[in-house]
């Protein structure tokens, strides 16, 4: 045996027993015994008489009322009512249902793109085209994290994780890096950088 499996062996056998003795002396019937504990009096002039709790309240009630007629308070009854002063809450106040969007949360509102109705003719121009319509796909996106691991790459768009070969808006996923995520819309490359 070696000498840490002792150590374990008596740490273990010292538990057991201390455990049997507390469940013993939990269930024993017998009640313990408690000694009277000596009741230390205090001297009398510590105390204060029935008399003398009522006059003090009886003279802060008076102080109170002195000070509120001095300086013009005057105190409200429990079943105060508006009569006039207020300004009129407003209909948008008075419309509001539950929790509305939380202001502290920008909202993202995607740019409206007018649709041409002009048929494309050359390649250059359709090109061109596609790579405005892809730049404005991409804008909305914000690309949070980007983590490679090995040869698996994984990358967090708007709160959604994608990998390699996944389309978001359009936009192929080409590359994943840890700086920059590389997009393909159609024939065009685009390049972001992580965190914008």
């Amino acid at each position: 045996m070696t000498p840490r499996l002792r150590m374990l062996s008596i740490g273990l056998a010292l538990s057991l027993s201390w455990a049997i003795y507390d469940y013993v002396d939990r269930n024993s019937d017998e009640k313990p015994v408690v000694g009277k504990a000596k009741v230390k009096k205090r001297a009398r002039t510590a105390g204060v008489s029935a008399s003398r709790a009522e006059n003090l309240e009886r003279m802060a009630r008076l102080r109170k009322e002195k000070f509120q007629k001095e300086y013009g308070i005057q105190t409200t009854p429990n079943n105060f009512t508006a009569q006039s002063g207020f300004l009129p809450i407003s209909n948008e106040v008075k419309d509001l249902e539950g929790w509305a969007r939380n202001p502290f949360v920008e909202v993202y509102e995607p740019k409206k793109m007018a649709k041409s109705k002009t048929v494309v003719t050359t390649i250059d121009e359709e090109a061109e085209m596609e790579e405005q319509s892809g730049l404005t796909t991409l804008d909305g996106l914000i690309i949070e994290t980007a983590v490679r691991m090995g040869e698996k790459a994984f990358v967090t768009i708007n709160g959604q994780t994608f990998k390699e070969g996944d389309i978001i808006n359009d936009a192929l996923i080409e590359k994943i890096e840890n700086e920059q995520i590389t997009f393909k819309v159609g024939k065009t490359r685009i390049i972001k950088d992580v965190g914008t």
